[in-house]
Formats: C-alpha cells, structure tokens, sequence
C-alpha cells in the first residue's frame, strides 16, 4: 500500500493525519511505512522510508530536516531527492495538499 501510496494512486492518507507545519511524522499503512513531512506553507510530503540503497528503513532527522538511513549513512531531502550516498536512487515519492 506505501508503494500505491507514493506513487499517487490513492488519493490520501488516513483522516487523522495531524501534522504541524515543519514537523514530520512515520506512519503504518497495512504494514508498510510512509513517511511524512508538511513544510511552512502546509504541503504534505510523503515518502517511501525504505532506504533505496539497501533497505534499511530511514528515520527523520529533525535537525537537518531530512530523512536518514542509519545502517549507510545515505541522506535524503524531505520531498526524497539525494543528499549524500552511497546511495544513487532517490526516494519514490507522492505530494499533495491536505487541509
């Protein structure tokens, strides 16, 4: 379902998303992660957390405002584009605007 999800074929997340803005959040979707991220002007940001170097499952780094993988150290922006590797694939991703 997270794969569906990133990819744009559902329409949205569960209803009771709550998340501020600057503020990211993992959630469980029929056993899969998706993580997601609303930036300043209230777009959702959701992303496949399945490092796409080997898997290992990222973790959202506050900070830096990025999601990180802790087994490579691979680097990702919060809308999934590279940061640092060793990984060479981005994030699949899916955007959209939840009031």
């Amino acid at each position: 379902m997270a794969a569906q999800l990133v990819s744009g074929k559902l329409t949205s997340l569960p209803k009771d998303v709550d998340i501020n803005n600057g503020e990211a959040n993992v959630f469980d979707i029929d056993g899969d992660r998706v993580g997601a991220y609303r930036d300043q002007q209230g777009t959702l940001h959701i992303v496949d957390t399945t490092c796409t170097h080997l898997g290992c499952e990222l973790n959202w780094n506050s900070a830096e405002t990025s999601w990180d993988c802790p087994c490579h150290g691979s680097r990702f922006t919060y809308e999934g584009e590279i940061i640092e590797g060793p990984t060479v694939k981005p994030l699949k991703t899916g955007k959209e605007q939840i009031d």
